[in-house]
C-alpha cells in the first residue's frame, strides 16, 4: 500500500488543469474549473497572531466534490505507466496490479522483484 501523505496537497494546479486538458476537458468547462482556483490564497493563524497572505498553487479542495477525480488525473500518468509495465498481477487478462481507490494506490505483483520494480517506477514518477 502506497501512502502519500497528505496526498490531496501535492497537486500542482496548473499541472491539473493542462492534464484535464489532454483528457478533453475544454473550452468553458476547463475555464470554469480553472476560475474556481484563481488567485486563491492564505493566512496562518496562530494564537492572535495572523500570517500575511501567501498565494496557494498546489492542492485540491480538502472534501470537494470534484477532489477525488482532480487527485486521479493528476496522477493518471503514474497509474498508466504501472500498468503498462506488465509487472502487477492479472487476473485472466485483466491488470490488476494496481487497483487505486481516491489517494490510496496498491501495488500488486507476483514476486519481490516485479514489486520493486513497481515501487522504482513509483519512485521515478515523484522524483520528475
Amino acid at each position: 500500500m502506497l501512502d502519500q501523505r497528505a496526498a490531496f496537497d501535492v497537486v500542482w494546479h496548473s499541472g491539473l488543469f493542462l492534464k484535464l486538458g489532454r483528457l478533453g476537458v475544454v473550452g468553458k468547462l476547463l475555464r470554469t474549473l480553472m476560475a474556481s482556483y484563481r488567485n486563491l490564497s492564505c493566512n496562518i493563524k496562530k494564537n492572535s497572531h495572523v500570517s500575511d497572505s501567501f498565494p496557494i498553487q498546489r492542492s485540491v479542495h480538502q472534501g470537494g466534490v470534484l477532489s477525488t477525480f482532480y487527485y486521479l488525473t493528476y496522477v493518471d500518468d503514474l497509474l498508466n505507466d504501472l500498468e503498462n509495465s506488465n509487472l502487477g498481477c492479472r487476473v485472466l487478462s485483466t491488470k490488476c496490479g494496481n487497483p487505486t481507490y481516491a489517494d490510496d494506490i496498491a501495488l500488486i505483483a507476483l514476486s519481490p522483484l516485479n514489486l520493486q520494480r513497481m515501487v522504482d517506477i513509483v519512485f521515478s514518477y515523484m522524483n520528475e
